[in-house]
């Protein structure tokens, strides 16, 4: 929370700097403020975005998008993406906070974007410093969402002075912020969590299942929130982001529930892992598998991550096998039990996935399915 009320404090003196200065040096400002800044919080980072965003821009101007300069962009910042993330960085003393790769997971997707876009030559005509502003744009680079490249051109060619997007950009803040600091960190990480303890000798499954649901509640809100105010971020600066969630809980099966939910990273994962290994295999099951396992390991390379992305995606295999099923089909002869049942299922499924990724260790998440599925008292 910290970094983000730092980012919104910078922000305020830099919107009269992206607003009131020549209209070339407006973008321009916001990419060297996020220089300095990610310098001060991140060198690393900002070593390695300066470095790559460098190197994939020129080489794709230079050898015209070919297979083998996508293919080796792609390649750079998969690998560097997994280098930090198994914590390689370690042994080169890049475990400090203050040189992490801060935004890592955000920036190497966003270039990996870039390149197979140009491979399509799908990318509309734009400069070094356009590709600049966009991988150094400061609402968007630490917290996402996975915004493309685009929409952010779009907007930067329609970009106006708009007083009724600026006010909705302050609203959209204020949501995130109400969001992350009284649902997230008050309501479920204090109150329904000391409630939750409370009653554990005299109600343990209750408790236990309060706990599930505060921590995926609380992920939620907390995600969301930051995502809300970096889309308001981005209003104040005149440019329209990808929203990143819409109403997950109330998703009625768990295909639905991956168009709500971490929308910009779901999507990335369809157009660059999905299509591809479609493509190739000719297997959706597959497929599907190979794109929840990037899901997960973008988050973190774990087994507990690994098995919540390949959970997922066997519960997305499963929905597919009953989506026009004879069942399927008489249980839409009542639409609202139908919707209902669909959304309880769906969001337990997904409050149960959670526990995986809740519990320190594998064991520690048996104990509490133990608890859940009444095999232990």
């Amino acid at each position: 929370m910290e970094l983000v009320l730092t980012i919104i404090s910078i922000s305020i003196p830099l919107l009269i700097l992206a607003w009131r200065l020549p209209e070339k040096w407006q973008l321009l400002s916001i990419a060297l403020a996020t220089a300095v800044f990610l310098g001060f919080v991140s060198p690393i980072s900002l070593i390695l975005l300066s470095v790559t965003t460098t190197f994939s821009y020129y080489i794709l101007k230079h050898f015209s998008a070919s297979t083998w300069s996508v293919l080796s962009i792609v390649i750079l910042m998969a690998a560097i993406f997994l280098f930090f993330k198994l914590k390689y960085g370690i042994y080169f003393n890049f475990s400090e906070n203050r040189i992490l790769p801060l935004g890592l997971s955000y920036y190497s997707f966003r270039q990996i974007h870039y390149a197979v876009e140009a491979y399509k030559g799908k990318l509309p005509r734009h400069t070094f410093i356009d590709y600049l502003s966009y991988l150094f744009f400061l609402p968007t680079i630490f917290v996402g969402p996975i915004n493309r490249f685009q929409p952010f051109m779009k907007d930067l060619q329609r970009r106006r002075w708009d007083s009724s997007l600026f006010s909705s950009g302050l609203e959209r803040i204020l949501y995130g912020l109400v969001k992350v600091c009284f649902i997230g960190n008050f309501l479920m990480s204090t109150k329904l969590n000391n409630f939750a303890l409370s009653i554990t000798e005299s109600y343990t499954w209750l408790s236990t299942y309060l706990q599930m649901f505060k921590f995926a509640a609380n992920a939620y809100f907390q995600f969301a929130g930051y995502s809300d105010i970096a889309i308001g971020l981005s209003l104040l600066f005149g440019f329209n982001i990808i929203e990143n969630f819409r109403y997950p809980f109330l998703a009625e099966n768990i295909s639905d529930f991956w168009k709500r939910w971490h929308i910009s990273l779901s999507e990335w994962c369809r157009d660059y892992v999905f299509y591809p290994f479609l493509s190739i295999t000719r297997n959706a099951r597959i497929a599907i598998i190979l794109s929840m396992l990037v899901l997960g390991i973008w988050h973190e390379i774990s087994i507990r991550y690994v098995l919540w992305g390949g959970i997922h995606a066997v519960a997305i295999n499963i929905w597919y096998r009953y989506d026009g099923s004879l069942m399927q089909q008489k249980l839409s002869e009542f639409p609202i039990f139908q919707k209902g049942l669909g959304i309880f299922i769906t969001l337990n499924f997904v409050m149960l996935s959670f526990v995986i990724i809740k519990e320190d260790t594998l064991t520690e998440a048996l104990e509490t399915y133990k608890i859940l599925f009444f095999l232990k008292n």
